[in-house]
């Protein structure tokens, strides 16, 4: 009976949204974009591929079924000095009206992108068909016969560049016989330069890369030739070899405020030290241990500029807490006839401590309950940007309608826990700590509940490991220690008798039981 109401209710709802007018705001003259379709004469070229160049959509669907935001959007009215009317229209969405011009930019733009993936000749058309005060569009995509790459060669003036070019020529997009796709064409000027910046070529970037592609006369075929430009150190200056640049000095500035000018003269510094050859300047105090700066480094003196070294620079200061932000700035110096770079890690500190408060209320059936924590928060205790943590909770809650002589609900818990940005572990190599940049964590808890039927005290304690590989997309965490303890100090004896002492509630009555449980896990994530 209550299903076959809850239908009628449902059926009723769907009738009454059909019976709604979408047009309802559609101006004289107007018409509202009902459906967009794509379609093509090619299996290759997949419409889902060119739905993202429709630049006007029509109002979405719930369960690609009804369009309900239209349809609340409709059931404001007329009058917007009105706060129901306003509150539909901000809870809806408008009508979508139908414009030739944007319809005309799509095509356009489809165009385009079915011509860059090598089918110079493609074609797009739309066709609207009208009804009423609604549009129903399509575009028809005519790809035509794609261009193929007849031979392919290569214009690089730089010898030692077109060393680096051939030893990763495995990995290059192109080859003849391939389509010409200005996308594949883009992605190896990209490769290229990436590979580039991997080994010493600071300055360089992909618009160094161009193309000349010949059309063979009468055929669908291409030839292809890949230009890199010759270094040109500034309008009017002779062309030359690409400048490849090796790292000279790393310094490191602790106190740098970015709302200040970027220039180094800008920076206040008052003291300095030396670590293992790498300066350390400081404003008033230094708050890291110059042993957690070089370990995070992966930029190395001596060596060829890495963007890579750069980027995970720029990833492992950014694990550390005590830090708001992490700046890595080069400049150019000339040793000898070699171009080298000065690399400045400029950091920002965060706030070190932080006291937050949370407040929650609770209605269960009826019962009122509320709840408050307070967490303090330390993100370098021990100037390692070690994170400690402790939060102290209590919750009531009045329980009604169990007939025992205590009928309130009391909880106190505290929780605390201290974070090693590092993997703490011994007999482990420096070499290991700092590939994987493992993450440690030791936690305590302790949590009393007493309630009508029971009073319970829960006990644990955790050690704990989390990383994730670089240039990986995976994560690892292994509990090393996991311990809870659960403690049964009282339980009211009618409860005892009436659920627990019954042998077809094994389940529950375990569960009401002291008892030790010490655990040992490992998961892994990928993402």
């Amino acid at each position: 009976m209550k299903k076959g109401f809850h239908y009628a209710l449902l059926t009723a709802a769907i009738l009454t949204l059909a019976s709604c007018s979408t047009t309802k705001y559609v101006p004289g003259g107007s018409y509202l974009l009902d459906e967009v379709r794509i379609h093509t004469d090619n299996k290759n070229v997949k419409p889902s591929n060119l739905s993202i160049y429709v630049r006007q959509n029509p109002n979405s669907k719930w369960f690609s079924l009804i369009k309900t935001q239209l349809y609340v959007y409709n059931w404001s009215g007329r009058d917007s000095t009105r706060w129901v009317n306003r509150a539909l229209r901000r809870l809806g969405d408008a009508p979508v009206i139908y414009s030739k011009e944007e319809t005309e930019r799509s095509r356009e733009e489809m165009t385009k992108a079915v011509q860059n993936m090598g089918y110079m000749g493609a074609t797009v058309e739309y066709v609207p068909k009208i009804k009423k005060k609604k549009v129903k569009l399509a575009y028809k995509v005519n790809t035509g016969e794609p261009y193929i790459v007849r031979n392919l060669k290569y214009d690089v003036q730089d010898e030692k560049i077109w060393e680096y070019m051939q030893k990763d020529s495995a990995s290059t997009y192109l080859s003849e016989g391939m389509y010409f796709n200005a996308n594949i064409l883009d992605s190896e000027r990209q490769r290229i330069t990436g590979n580039l910046l991997r080994n010493g070529y600071y300055k360089f970037n992909k618009d160094y890369i161009s193309y000349t592609a010949d059309t063979v006369r009468g055929t669908y075929q291409v030839d292809l030739t890949l230009h890199l430009a010759r270094y040109r150190q500034h309008s009017g200056a002779e062309l030359q070899d690409h400048p490849q640049y090796t790292i000279n000095k790393v310094n490191f500035i602790a106190d740098y405020d970015v709302l200040q000018s970027s220039a180094l003269s800008s920076v206040e510094i008052n003291d300095s030290i030396h670590y293992k050859g790498f300066p350390i300047y400081y404003k008033d105090k230094l708050y890291l241990r110059p042993k957690v700066l070089t370990d995070n480094l992966r930029i190395t003196p001596g060596d060829l500029y890495n963007e890579q070294d750069v980027q995970r620079t720029y990833s492992n200061f950014g694990r550390l807490p005590v830090l708001k932000y992490t700046n890595v700035r080069f400049f150019e110096t000339q040793v000898s006839d070699s171009a080298k770079l000065n690399a400045y890690v400029m950091l920002t500190k965060n706030k070190h401590q932080s006291v937050s408060f949370e407040l929650e209320g609770t209605n269960s059936a009826g019962d009122l309950g509320a709840a408050a924590s307070v967490s303090f928060q330390n993100r370098n205790v021990f100037r390692g940007s070690e994170t400690f943590l402790v939060k102290l909770r209590g919750a009531y809650e009045a329980v009604s309608g169990l007939g025992y002589k205590n009928d309130n609900y009391t909880e106190l818990g505290v929780e605390t826990s201290i974070n090693f940005p590092r993997f703490m572990f011994p007999f482990i190599s420096n070499d290991f700590k700092r590939r994987i940049r493992a993450t440690t964590e030791f936690g305590l808890q302790y949590n009393y509940q007493m309630r009508p039927e029971f009073t319970r005290i829960v006990a644990s304690g955790s050690w704990s490991y989390k990383w994730g590989l670089q240039r990986q997309r995976s994560q690892h965490r292994i509990d090393l220690l996991d311990i809870n303890y659960l403690y049964m100090p009282w339980i009211e004896p009618e409860f005892k008798n009436n659920f627990l002492n019954d042998e077809k509630n094994y389940l529950l009555e375990y569960n009401y039981k002291d008892r030790l449980i010490v655990r040992t896990g490992y998961s892994y994530i990928y993402n």
